[in-house]
């Protein structure tokens, strides 16, 4: 908010030249006024209607002559999802205006829609154009995390030479040579790796690059020990490419931090986001007597083909939404809790650890969609609670007025019906009093009969019910927006519990939503931490490359037990019967993010679940839930 007030003053400078342009005094306050307004919209997230005064001002008061409105006007488009505009805005604005003073706010701008239309390669440039004028560190550090993330990506090489040859700013090639090295590793050549890194001043590069350039270092020396083989199986280009790759860094700084105590050498493979290449994959490393296990966010296609698999090579999976899929194969090992458990122990929190009786449900009812609320009404049923009300609806919850109307009613048919004999009963005669006659209208004046207001069902929405306990919301991706602000309109007070899907801040904070879901709970596979981008899916990514690749790494004694056997007999079904053994003894392991403890019917599938509560903007892990017991992050944990 700071940074748009001091774009106001400069502004007021910048227009202080042509303000002759308009010779009365009431137009220039119109101007201010209605800006200011524009710019409150922004802020509170109304960007349609910020659009709409910004487009105004340029049409009706600047006739289009006003650097600041034109940049807002392109940032409020963006927001709205609207490249296409907010693209051509801004290059109106960089074309009109060159080098006003907030030239690189535009330039910014524009890596920010390039990166939303994936090419890289042009952020990465408009990026590294501004970097060296800008004198804000607050937006420096921005920008280089910006950066970050486009090499993260992993930008092809041919586009990071040409920058490379036409950039002459020396941390910018120092940067440019950090990208060259991260490309080089993925291509599996570590020797172009090294060439790019030791060109590298390492004070030459800004803080937020170290702990790449420390990892690719950590990736390429020789460590001069052995250390057991992990397959790591990623999708490093292809459609989901950037989840792969956003692993991958997660598990470059989990190296990069235990860097003196690593026990396990990875070897990454790349599946191009296919499923038959993944299956090709895992048969070759399942031939690789130096393996000892393989690993890696895979899809639930490749996931399935992977528990078909014929051989004792074990394979731990990231995450799948595939219920019993640890049931199927003792080989595979599932380290985030599945869907199907997330669900049944939302039901056994709110039953077990909570003691809540009257809970009703709203769920999705198409097919593909409603396996959660399947599985946590089945869990009610085995608990022995019949849920007050279970609604469905189908598609776009656009207008689910119906379902909670249902939830009214049963809302009010829940309210105990009054005894009318109650206050006769509960009616104490003191003796003394009953010797005088008293009216009770010498103490207070009772209303006339007309001035009574009979509560009916018209007034019904006005009154807020408390009768049921806890309403269970899952939902689908993308469709907070619908249901969030449907919610307020039906005053129903209750412990709301969601899935997953809820956990996006940008869409709880509004003002339409957050205020109404205050306590909302998500029984989740891991809880919030600091990634490597705002988005939530590229944020898990990271977090279960970091987290997965320290779980396989602690496992110390186990991994000292594998190289011994890798230097006297080769035997790869013994290493990898005894790390699977070793798997199954369900050791706890608490991560950044996740805690991971291995159990079930074959103890290969992590049974751990992240309690999260939404209060004040924030989303607070208050601890883990193992259907039974919740265990308190602050005062539960040794």
């Amino acid at each position: 908010m700071i940074r748009y007030w001091l774009m106001l003053l400069v502004i007021g400078g910048f227009f202080g030249r042509i303000q002759a342009q308009f010779i009365e005094s009431d137009t220039v306050f119109t101007y201010y006024d209605q800006f200011n307004k524009a710019v409150s919209y922004f802020e509170s997230g109304r960007y349609r209607l910020a659009e709409n005064e910004f487009q105004r001002i340029l049409t009706d008061e600047k006739e289009f002559y006003d650097p600041a409105s034109h940049l807002m006007l392109a940032k409020s488009q963006f927001r709205q999802g609207k490249l296409s505009e907010s693209q051509r805005t801004c290059r109106s604005f960089l074309n009109t205006f060159p080098n006003n003073p907030y030239e690189f706010h535009g330039q910014a701008l524009l890596g920010d829609i390039f990166i939303h239309n994936r090419d890289y390669s042009k952020a990465m440039e408009r990026f590294l154009s501004i970097r060296p004028v800008i004198t804000d560190s607050l937006f420096l550090r921005e920008i280089d995390n910006r950066i970050v993330s486009c090499i993260s990506i992993g930008l092809k090489s041919e586009h990071i030479e040409r920058i490379l040859f036409n950039e002459s700013n020396d941390i910018n090639r120092a940067i440019l040579n950090l990208a060259r090295g991260y490309r080089s590793l993925l291509d599996g050549d570590t020797y172009e790796t090294r060439l790019s890194i030791d060109v590298i001043a390492s004070n030459m590069l800004p803080i937020q690059y170290q702990p790449m350039l420390n990892a690719l270092s950590l990736f390429i020396q020789d460590k001069g020990f052995f250390q057991a083989n992990i397959a790591l199986v990623l999708p490093l280009t292809g459609r989901e490419q950037t989840v792969g790759q956003t692993f991958l860094m997660g598990l470059a700084d989990m190296v990069n931090d235990h860097r003196h105590d690593m026990a396990v050498h990875f070897q990454i493979f790349d599946n191009s986001s296919n499923d038959v290449k993944s299956l090709q994959l895992l048969k070759m490393i399942n031939l690789d007597r130096s393996i000892i296990a393989a690993m890696g966010p895979i899809s639930n296609r490749s996931a399935i083909a992977a528990a078909g698999l014929l051989g004792s090579l074990p394979i731990l999976i990231s995450r799948t939404d595939l219920p019993n899929l640890p049931q199927t194969s003792e080989d595979i090992f599932l380290l985030s809790p599945s869907l199907e458990i997330q669900a049944r122990f939302s039901a056994r929190y709110l039953v077990n650890h909570l003691q809540l009786e009257n809970i009703a449900v709203i769920a999705p009812g198409d097919d593909e969609d409603r396996a959660q609320a399947d599985f946590f009404l089945d869990e009610l049923h085995q608990l022995g609670i019949d849920p007050v009300a279970v609604e469905w609806y189908h598609g776009k919850p656009e207008n689910i007025s119906r379902q909670f109307k249902v939830l009214r009613k049963t809302a009010w048919g829940l309210i105990p019906e009054e005894d009318p004999n109650q206050d006769a009963l509960d009616l104490e005669i003191d003796s003394l009093d009953a010797l005088f006659d008293v009216d009770v209208t010498d103490f207070f004046k009772l209303p006339e009969e007309s001035e009574v207001e009979p509560m009916n069902r018209k007034d019904s929405s006005k009154v807020v019910l408390e009768t049921i306990d806890a309403i269970y919301l899952p939902i689908k991706k993308n469709d907070l927006a619908f249901v969030g602000t449907q919610l307020p309109l039906y005053n129903l007070k209750t412990l709301l519990v969601g899935n997953e899907n809820w956990y996006d801040l940008e869409v709880l904070n509004q003002d339409v939503i957050g205020p109404h879901v205050q306590g909302l709970s998500i029984l989740s596979s891991s809880r919030p931490t600091v990634g490597m981008s705002k988005n939530a899916k590229l944020d898990a990514a990271y977090s279960m490359g970091y987290d997965q690749g320290k779980f396989v790494n602690t496992n110390s004694h186990v991994v000292s037990m594998v190289i011994y056997h890798i230097r006297q007999s080769h035997q790869s079904s013994g290493m990898r019967r005894r790390f699977k053994e070793h798997l199954r003894r369900g050791l706890r392991f608490i991560g950044k993010s996740t805690v991971i403890q291995l159990s079930g019917r074959n103890r290969n599938e992590n049974q751990l679940v992240q309690v999260l509560v939404y209060n004040r903007n924030r989303i607070k892990t208050i601890g883990f839930f193992d259907g039974n017991t919740l265990v308190n992050y602050k005062s539960d944990l040794p």
